[in-house]
């Protein structure tokens, strides 16, 4: 079934690659980038896609964005190299109003385990890749941890939403991918984003069984 998605990140590695991915399987895009001249030609110029400049901090463009016809919104937003403060948990707390509001029926947004689950059990991997990102990631950190606190608080009978959460990605082949808590024992440390646009795009039913929560993705 073909939808209108609203996409936040799209001019990332793997924003892209959703794109190119639901282009082909007949979606309609509308992209919120900041800078639409880093969109290829074959993606902006494509007749299913509404492209609208504007920042995160941006509330009537993040408006304008929500107000566009999409009715499921994606984003893989995510704190850029040297960003300080945490301006992707702010634009989520701008726009989700406003998808509320238009009456969106899904919502798939990226985290990481910087943000930690009730369902989560722990173990010593995943400690030791948040003591990594608190050390070399800046405001990473803050910046996961708030995202997940705050999309994890949303009610889901007003949007359903998913955080799905990503280990350290890759540029390989898609491959199957085991969503699951820490410590579940499917929790693997690796994930190629082509595997992330595969499962994004099987998730946009409403009836998902990840609706109102907070798995951690992996090609384990």
């Amino acid at each position: 079934m073909s939808e209108h998605i609203l996409v936040l990140g799209a001019t990332g590695v793997t924003g892209l690659a959703f794109c190119t991915t639901a282009l082909k399987a007949g979606h309609q895009l509308t992209l919120y980038v900041r800078n639409p001249s880093k969109l290829p030609a074959e993606i902006s110029g494509d007749s299913k896609v509404t492209v609208i400049e504007g920042l995160l901090s941006d509330a009537t463009g993040l408006q304008k964005a929500a107000a566009s016809g999409a009715k499921i919104f994606v984003s893989f937003a995510g704190p850029t190299y040297g960003s300080k403060g945490t301006p992707v948990t702010d634009a989520m707390k701008l726009i989700f109003p406003l998808l509320i509001e238009n009456h969106f029926k899904r919502a798939l947004v990226l985290g990481t385990c910087s943000f930690t689950a009730p369902e989560d059990k722990g173990a010593l991997k995943w400690k030791a890749s948040v003591v990594l990102i608190k050390i070399i990631g800046g405001t990473a950190f803050q910046e996961f941890q708030g995202l997940g606190a705050f999309v994890s608080s949303q009610e889901v009978s007003q949007l359903k939403w998913t955080l799905f959460r990503v280990p350290f990605l890759g540029n390989g082949p898609e491959k199957p991918v085991h969503a699951s808590y820490t410590g579940s024992g499917e929790d693997g440390m690796f994930l190629s984003r082509q595997s992330i646009v595969t499962w994004v795009l099987t998730e946009l039913k409403e009836d998902s069984d990840w609706v109102g929560k907070t798995p951690v993705l992996s090609n384990w």
